[in-house]
């Protein structure tokens, strides 16, 4: 009865324009798409086609702004003239690509139960007529028509614990849908979550298969899949991604992790379970489910929130806190003639490379400083032959720019040879302050966004890291750039889950003159 209730809920506050593609512009070429948050199966977060490079990309000027009154933390989707995202104020966009024009809003925030109303931080997924979308709690996607925004169908709940939610963007692959499950409750109660990766048919929203990272009923909770979306190899059969943390471990595994730390001739992972995939790079079958294989990369990590910043107040905290180095993004693919590489950035401050059917370490290169929001986080990328992420570096450690010896302690952005994970530059973020949102690229051109008073973009040149254009986005740009013909979209504000920080306002376009 409750989902009946939602179904039509949703129904009713879905404003159509039935003939708005018709009398809002035109149908593009799908080339320009931008189609989930890492724009395609290897996550590259690159340009499929863009008329933005080096040479004009200092001409990009603001040409539309869409108030939406809240935070907008999601890269937008662009879809054949028409730009996507979803508010934390619980409400799913869809605006003319060209005129940043309302062409219909679905009202999502109806509650599914008594802990969240249905905002969302996801990258909507482009599919066919389609729009994937997974909401902060709890643990649903839903499927819309992307021409009318009218709701066809909402998945089944994907976790069944009080605070799971959906933060990951998803990917979709040959009628399924590939998304992991998260969850609030290292913040609140703990413990009972442990995260698990999802395949859905998208045809009617049912599971096909659901695998757990952790251990069943061991003592172990966490490894959320939350960041980025996750990467498919169609040959190989296998789906990437990246996990978090645990929350809780076994007391048995406490006192063995004690004990190792007073012992220096015991490895980093003689505590460690090697079903317990926390913090770790996982590949998948994409027909079963099954793990292929687990690449753990921090050994032990039970970490909570309300432990770390309000210890005073919790309750059933970990005996030895971990540092929180989650892989808050799913890894990307690389192909050199039949090898391929998995490449992720971690918390630790680590960019890691991988074999794709092994799982062996490749390549390890320490980006920058680690910290509990990072290190690298929320979604590097690819033009090939480099690699490129943000480092966030909250805790405002020393942090060396490459070529030089320069020191800085804010955040930056860091360029990787993709073979041998050698820096080739580093950039500070000018203001002092933490780049958070993933990084983008298009011909030549890398986009990082910062998390600034004034909300700073900055595009920088991708051979030498030379800023060629900058620009201001207003309060708190915490979320990431899509690219499209010509023309850029982001969104700002992320004060919902940081209330003492920034209020989001709006999306904006900044576009090539005469577009």
């Amino acid at each position: 009865m409750a989902i009946t209730v939602t179904l039509i809920l949703l129904l009713l506050s879905a404003s159509v324009c039935a003939d708005a593609m018709h009398r809002h512009g035109r149908e593009k070429d799908s080339s320009f798409d931008w189609e989930n948050h890492g724009n395609g199966l290897q996550n590259h977060r690159r340009a499929k086609r863009s008329l933005i490079h080096v040479t004009n990309v200092a001409q990009l000027q603001r040409k539309w702004t869409f108030a939406t009154g809240f935070d907008v933390s999601a890269t937008p989707a662009v879809a054949e003239g028409t730009v996507y995202f979803p508010g934390w104020n619980g409400v799913l966009y869809a605006l003319d690509e060209r005129t940043g024009e309302l062409r219909w809003k679905l009202n999502m925030s109806s509650p599914l139960n008594g802990n969240f109303s249905s905002g969302s931080r996801a990258t909507p997924v482009v599919w066919k007529e389609r729009l994937l979308v997974g909401v902060l709690g709890p643990a649903r996607i839903i499927a819309i028509n992307r021409h009318t925004g009218s709701l066809i169908w909402i998945s089944p709940l994907l976790d069944s614990t009080p605070y799971s939610m959906i933060t990951m963007s998803g990917t979709a692959y040959d009628g399924f849908f590939y998304v992991g499950t998260s969850s609030a409750e290292e913040v609140y109660t703990c413990c009972a979550f442990q995260g698990s990766m999802v395949k859905i048919n998208i045809d009617d929203g049912s599971v096909v298969w659901r695998t757990s990272m952790l251990p069943p009923n061991s003592g172990y909770y966490g490894a959320a899949v939350w960041g980025s979306s996750p990467s498919i190899d169609p040959d190989r059969r296998l789906v990437f991604i990246g996990t978090g943390n645990n929350y809780r471990v076994p007391k048995s595994v406490e006192v063995c992790e004690k004990e190792r730390l007073k012992n220096s001739e015991l490895s980093s992972d003689t505590c460690h379970d090697p079903e317990n995939h926390e913090d770790s790079i996982v590949a998948l079958s994409i027909d079963d489910g099954s793990i292929i294989w687990s690449r753990n990369l921090q050994a032990y990590d039970a970490w909570t929130a309300v432990c770390q910043f309000s210890p005073a107040t919790a309750t059933n905290c970990p005996s030895v806190l971990g540092p929180d180095y989650d892989f808050g993004e799913a890894p990307m693919l690389l192909y050199n003639g039949d090898a391929c590489n998995v490449l992720a950035g971690q918390k630790s401050g680590f960019m890691w490379a991988l074999d794709c059917d092994t799982g062996s370490i490749i390549w390890a290169t320490a980006a920058g400083p680690g910290g509990t929001f990072g290190g690298a986080s929320w979604g590097s990328c690819s033009d090939n032959e480099r690699v490129y992420t943000a480092i966030i570096n909250n805790d405002a450690k020393n942090f060396t720019l490459a070529p030089g010896r320069e020191v800085r302690t804010s955040g930056g952005w860091v360029a990787m040879n993709a073979t041998t994970g050698h820096v080739i530059w580093t950039v500070g973020e000018p203001s002092g302050a933490s780049p958070y949102g993933p990084v983008s690229v298009s011909n030549g051109v890398i986009f990082g966004t910062s998390y600034t008073p004034s909300g700073d973009i900055y595009a920088f040149d991708a051979l030498s890291g030379a800023i060629l254009w900058h620009a201001v986005a207003g309060p708190g740009v915490f979320g990431g750039v899509s690219i499209s013909e010509s023309c850029i979209f982001v969104g700002n504000g992320y004060h919902s889950f940081n209330p003492v920080k920034y209020n989001g306002t709006a999306v904006h376009a900044f576009c090539l003159p005469d577009d």
